[in-house]
């Protein structure tokens, strides 16, 4: 499955988390089932976002899980336009069927 991920530093954020968190980050790889399509950082310096194909939920856990204490992280499935408009364009048509 496709899922979007944005991430937010805690304001817990020090200069020595936000040290820490590039040492693990550097030195950390993507678990079985997590493969980025995309990922990048906020210009800001707040956190970043990215996309990735995921064999679980599971994965997404473990992918996670060891930034948590440096970023609050929001993920959401996503799908293909070109493949959501045909989904979209059925439930319309089965709306309009229904008096």
């Amino acid at each position: 499955m496709l899922v979007a991920f944005i991430y937010k530093a805690r304001q817990t954020t020090s200069e020595d988390s936000e040290k820490r968190s590039l040492t693990l980050f550097t030195s950390w790889t993507p678990p079985s089932g997590f493969t980025f399509k995309s990922h990048y950082a906020f210009t800001d310096g707040t956190g970043g976002m990215g996309i990735a194909d995921a064999d679980s939920t599971e994965a997404i856990l473990e992918a996670t899980t060891p930034f948590a204490p440096f970023f609050e992280f929001q993920t959401i499935p996503v799908v293909e336009v070109e493949k959501a408009v045909p989904i979209f364009q059925r439930v319309n048509a089965w709306r309009d069927s229904i008096g």
